[in-house]
């Protein structure tokens, strides 16, 4: 049965629709049209909801809260723009500028940069790259990179697999956000990523209820 969560958006949306000076059938056509993405639709456990895509210039909006909560800071709390943030291990030291991580898509991959600074090389940028599916060819929420990040030799040799996560991280949390934030499963939890497709175009995401093994449910 749908939790509290789920049943107080789905009240939350059909109040909204009925308060809204709309012709019946106007109401009746913004439900069909929006449904997938309306508070308060509940997806069943290992069951998909429509697919939701975004543009570059979204992922782009995305990306800097993203960073930001990878990085282990509160965005309510954070200035913009973020201030950098210092990782340390073992001797070493390196400068993440949280504010100039960016993402580029294409055809089957995202990505991203981020730049960084250190003793021995000054101001330099890393990249990692994701391969995910295309719309043609879909992997589902799978993605891989390469084991070794672009840029400077030294940076990639001391911090190769933390800006991996970091930027993993990052990712994470951004199509997390794209396929949580309306919508959840009859737990009332969000609902995750179970595929993920990048063109140039765009990025799109196929939120998911989470299997009832994961949720408790019984």
């Amino acid at each position: 049965m749908p939790g509290p969560e789920a049943v107080a958006g789905a009240i939350l949306a059909r109040d909204a629709l009925a308060r809204a000076d709309l012709d019946p059938q106007v109401k009746a056509q913004v439900a069909k049209q929006l449904g997938s993405v309306l508070p308060g639709q509940v997806t069943r456990a290992g069951t998909s909801a429509g697919d939701r895509a975004i543009a570059p210039q979204d992922l782009a909006a995305l990306i800097p809260g993203a960073a930001v909560t990878a990085a282990g800071l509160d965005p309510a709390k954070t200035p913009m723009p973020p201030p950098p943030v210092l990782w340390q291990d073992s001797g070493n030291q390196l400068l993440v500028q949280l504010a100039g991580v960016h993402a580029d898509l294409g055809d089957g991959f995202v990505e991203l940069t981020v730049p960084v600074s250190c003793d021995q090389t000054g101001d330099a940028k890393v990249t990692v790259t994701f391969v995910t599916g295309t719309p043609d060819r879909p992997t589902g929420g799978i993605a891989t990179t390469e084991d070794r990040p672009r840029g400077p030799a030294v940076i990639v040799e001391n911090w190769r697999e933390p800006l991996i996560a970091f930027c993993w991280h990052t990712l994470v949390i951004a199509t997390s956000a794209l396929s949580g934030t309306i919508g959840s499963d009859l737990a009332g939890n969000a609902l995750i990523t179970a595929g993920l497709t990048a063109t140039s175009k765009g990025l799109t995401v196929t939120p998911m209820g989470r299997h009832t093994f994961t949720t408790g449910q019984l």
